[in-house]
């Protein structure tokens, strides 16, 4: 299911930053939908709600959730933090969306499981990296893409050093580790199999690792705790 809304102001011209009014209206619009989506019949897997600036910049906000975890969360079988960490962000440009109130611009299409989960990793990722005090003074996440080809799912992020005098200790921190193990605990938060592998690269480094199935099982999770 994908719903989109269309602002005259979602971005401030004056402070170039979200328009805080507007943001409150997207958040009442997902509980609407929320309570739509888990009242009806129909046979829905994904929700996808693009909010975008159609007067200046072309500006999206775009939400994807799996529609079970809306459902467990208003079931409380997770934490609220956890639910927001599985509700997907994203922010992009489109320019050809100025003016266009119904939506022609975007291409809506069926969600499936391995692009959820690539986007999931991404999001994720990103948030932690933010999050975390140590790792935010050491890298940004740049540029992230995903892709899928012959079952396997190849996610680059572009891990740019924000700075070069690092200590020994900090020398040693690969990026790749932490999403390791967020693409292991994503994965087995699903319990979800129709794929051959994950591909990670770092873009920056040029590093890749590829993980099966049963690679991903075999990792031990051990993040630090983030602020939710």
């Amino acid at each position: 299911m994908w719903v989109y809304i269309n602002f005259q102001d979602l971005i401030d011209k004056n402070t170039m930053a979200w328009n805080a009014k507007e943001l409150e209206k997207i958040g009442r619009v997902i509980s609407i939908v929320h309570r739509t989506v888990l009242s009806t019949d129909a046979k829905l897997d994904f929700l996808a709600i693009v909010a975008t600036d159609t007067k200046n910049f072309g500006v999206e906000l775009k939400t994807f959730e799996y529609i079970p975890d809306i459902s467990q969360a208003m079931l409380e079988k997770f934490s609220r933090g956890e639910f927001f960490a599985r509700s997907i962000r994203d922010v992009t440009y489109n320019p050809s969306a100025i003016d266009d109130k119904t939506g022609e611009s975007n291409q809506f299409y069926d969600i499936t499981f391995n692009q959820f989960l690539c986007l999931q990793i991404i999001h994720r990722t990103k948030n932690f990296f933010y999050k975390d005090k140590k790792l935010a003074t050491l890298f940004e996440v740049r540029t992230s893409s995903w892709s899928e080809k012959f079952g396997v799912l190849k996610i680059e992020l572009e891990f740019m050093k924000k700075r070069y005098d690092l200590t020994p200790e900090e020398e040693k921190i690969d990026p790749l580790d932490y999403v390791k193990m967020l693409t292991a605990q994503i994965v087995r938060n699903y319990d979800h199999r129709a794929f051959q592998a994950i591909e990670l690269t770092d873009t920056f480094s040029k590093k890749t690792v590829k993980l099966s199935l049963a690679d991903l099982k075999k990792i031990k999770i051990k993040l630090p705790e983030v602020l939710e």
